[in-house]
């Protein structure tokens, strides 16, 4: 983002109560200092970084973050969209839209420089709107315009992604990628899957069914049925998380992936986990002209 974007962006943000704008190496963020709560929200990517009440984390930031144009930032909440993942997993109808070989994983909304449409601020809130209204990137070939609302207070947090199709049907999967702090990962458990059926990219891509809550004790990477809330437990903490999504991907690296993420400190696997809101695999959103969709996910910190 050049200077002139971001002079922009902070007169943009010179009347608000609660909201600033500095520069972290390359990448300009928004500071919201409420006093109830505060977060930080990267531009590019439109991507939630962190989000604290009472100096309580609710999100995961890698120590080894870095503030790179068009690179997403390890941790927060990135976006990935319009196709997640690796574009060769994806089913038929998403692909037929991926062109080349040069897809990136997880699509490119969380690589491109988002603009702020709207902040309303209260006593107890703060709405921040942003807008990727003309998305492209030479391998894809869809039209769609892109919203994020991201709803803060003391007791939740909102985000909620809406895709509207343009001159054309377009066939989209989508992901809030949640990561989450725990002080263990070997006491971290996932209520809410139980019963559901999930594909287990680590075994062949196989759908296997859940049996009791979800326990990390090996490297991770399955993609669930969602029917219900989840409830994240861990260490001193408490998170009901709750969408309309009708998928999630729980992952966390392990060992021997971990050391080899970038932007990931090779014994970062014991303090991080992530379940994604998704709408993947037989959950890709298809829309017509004109129609859209949101995918929402809204987190409550119950030990707060």
């Amino acid at each position: 983002m050049t200077l002139q974007k971001y002079n922009a962006l902070r007169e943009q943000l010179s009347d608000t109560q609660y909201l600033s704008v500095e520069m972290r190496d390359a990448l300009p963020v928004i500071l919201v200092r409420h006093t109830d709560f505060s977060a930080d929200l990267a531009i590019q990517g439109a991507q939630l970084l962190r989000f604290a009440v009472q100096s309580e984390e609710w999100l995961w930031l890698s120590e080894a973050a870095e503030y790179k144009t068009g690179t997403s930032l390890r941790g927060g909440i990135p976006i990935c969209w319009p196709w997640f993942g690796d574009a060769a997993k994806n089913p038929s109808s998403v692909a037929a839209y991926i062109t080349g070989d040069n897809a990136p994983a997880h699509g490119f909304a969380r690589s491109q420089d988002w603009s702020l449409t709207s902040v309303a601020e209260s006593d107890s809130d703060i709405v921040l709107s942003l807008s990727l209204e003309n998305p492209a990137h030479p391998a894809w070939n869809g039209e769609a315009s892109l919203k994020l609302e991201i709803t803060m207070s003391a007791s939740a947090l909102t985000l909620a992604l809406t895709t509207t199709a343009r001159q054309k049907k377009v066939t989209v999967s989508q992901a809030l990628h949640t990561y989450f702090p725990t002080t263990d990962i070997n006491q971290t458990s996932i209520a809410g899957l139980e019963d559901e059926s999930y594909i287990d990219a680590l075994d062949g891509w196989v759908t296997k069914t859940q049996n009791g809550p979800v326990a990390f004790v090996e490297e991770t990477d399955r993609i669930y049925t969602v029917s219900r809330d989840l409830t994240l437990q861990s260490p001193g903490s408490t998170m009901i998380l709750s969408g309309n999504n009708r998928t999630a991907i729980v992952w966390n690296p392990w060992i021997d992936k971990g050391a080899r993420l970038s932007q990931f400190e090779d014994d970062a696997w014991k303090n991080m986990f992530c379940v994604e809101s998704a709408d993947v695999m037989d959950a890709a959103v298809s829309l017509e002209p004109g129609e859209s969709h949101t995918l929402r996910m809204t987190l409550v910190n119950r030990s707060i």
